[in-house]
């Protein structure tokens, strides 16, 4: 784990270091205090995929996203959808 210490501005803006920056590549971070009083700060991706208790899965999108962008996104998972289908053998019929 590592450890930096960050500076607050008058402004109340904190800097994150450069490379932390960089490696989670997004410009949303999310900053809360956790139930032991420690302040936390996470990354928050453009794009989370999740998965429910009860099964059910998807896309999140927590800073919001182009409408351009997800139609792109779709026809990518549709096409991708189309291949597993092509790959699984078909079931057979009993009569």
């Amino acid at each position: 784990m590592i450890s930096e210490t960050l500076n607050l501005w008058d402004n109340g803006a904190v800097t994150l270091p450069k490379e932390w920056r960089e490696k989670y590549g997004t410009k949303h971070f999310l900053a809360k205090e956790n139930s032991k009083g420690y302040l936390v700060i996470m990354p928050i991706l453009d794009v989370e995929y999740y998965e429910d208790d009860d099964g059910s899965f998807g896309l999140r999108f927590p800073t919001g996203i182009e409408m351009g962008e997800l139609i792109k996104l779709w026809e990518e998972g549709m096409e991708e959808a189309k291949k597993i289908r092509k790959k699984k053998p078909k079931k057979s019929q009993k009569k």
